[in-house]
Order: C-alpha cells, then structure tokens, then sequence
C-alpha cells in the first residue's frame, strides 16, 4: 500500500477523533490515511530521527513506516491509544532497519551539518560535533539499547509508554534503560573527547543521569 496522495482541492478532511480514525482507517478510507498523516507524520518522523539519529533518507524511512502502519492498522484494537500505537510501530520499524545495516556494516551517520535544523539551530559547533559524537557512540549499541536509551534519556518518554511499547514490566523496563545507560557510558569512556567535552558541559547531563 503506497503513502496516501495529496488531497484534492475542496476535498473534507476527516474530522472525527483518534478512535473514528481508526475505525475509517480499518475500513481502508482514503480521507482517514491522509488525516492520519496530517496528524501524525511530525510526530512519526520525529521518532524515527530521535532512534535513528540522521536525517539520511528520512523521508523514505518516513514513507516505509506509514506503509507498515496502514498494513497492520488492523492489529489495533484501541483507537484512543492510536499515538501510543504508532510510536511502538515506527520504533520497532526503526529498530529492524538498524538490525539490517549493522549486519550489512553499512549504517552511517551523518555530519552535523545534515542534522535537522530544527534540532540544533542555535547549537554551538562543539555542541554539533558532540552530537555527532553522541551518535557515532550509539551506533556501537544494539538496536533494542539504541532505542531504549534515545527514547528515555534523549526524549524523555515516561516510563509506563515504554514499557508498553517493548511490552514488559515497569521493573525489566527499568532494568534496561539502566543496561543501555550503562553501555552508554561504558563507550563513552572510551572516546576521551567526548567523555572531557560532556563534564565540562552542564546542559549534557541528561546523557548520564540516572533515568
């Protein structure tokens, strides 16, 4: 199923709430799948950009997960909980892109320079070049801690929707935010750069706090 077309001029939006949404959605309407995007598609691609951390395709990594979100809308049985839904779909669509490039060995990250803007418009170049090494770090993680860790500690995700999305406990949710912290810092330790750059620079903290 491709990505939704561009509404025609003088077409209705759809206007009913998540829950009619995904009713319309289930029923395969057309208005429903562009009123999703019209919603969601900030939200999805911001996802995409926390756990995957370049910009590098986004648009086709964006495309393929609205193509896997509207083939498996079917699997929802909560409409009120369509957000939580489609983060939980975009993470593991993010995270079985992540498998396949670290066995291929061909995941990149781009330079800070291809970072969204939005993201760092008022960053200072060390800060760019910490990100860049930020990433460069996640990239030696598994996928599950990548994810783990950006959603937490970078995002900031409340707990209860993470483990609902990795559907386990508070306490193993817990427990391995705490794993994917700890490799974190296991990594970091061997960059002296960046380990220096982020004890000299308060706004970094959230990298090593305790979540």
């Amino acid at each position: 199923m491709g990505m939704p077309k561009k509404q025609d001029t003088g077409s209705v939006r759809f206007l009913g709430d998540d829950s009619a949404l995904t009713i319309a959605l289930k029923n395969r309407q057309q208005s429903a799948q562009e009123e999703l995007y019209h919603r969601y598609s900030a939200h999805v691609r911001g996802v995409l950009v926390r756990v995957l951390g370049t910009n590098v395709d986004v648009k086709d990594h964006l495309h393929n997960t609205f193509v896997q979100i509207f083939t498996s809308i079917d699997t929802i049985r909560n409409g009120t909980c369509l957000k939580q839904w489609l983060t939980t779909v975009t993470v593991y669509t993010a995270i079985g892109y992540i498998k396949a490039s670290q066995r291929k060995k061909w995941l990149t990250f781009v330079g800070p320079e291809d970072v969204p803007e939005q993201e760092f418009e008022s960053a200072k170049p060390e800060q760019r070049e910490a990100v860049r090494q930020v990433y460069a770090v996640l990239e030696r993680m598994n996928a599950e801690d990548r994810a783990i860790f950006c959603l937490r500690v970078i995002e900031g995700m409340p707990l209860k929707e993470l483990s609902d999305i990795f559907d386990v406990s508070l306490a193993t949710i817990k427990r391995r935010i705490s794993h994917a912290q700890n490799r974190f810092a296991f990594y970091i330790r061997t960059n002296p750069a960046l380990a220096e750059w982020i004890q000299t620079a308060p706004e970094t903290h959230f990298l090593t706090k305790n979540a």
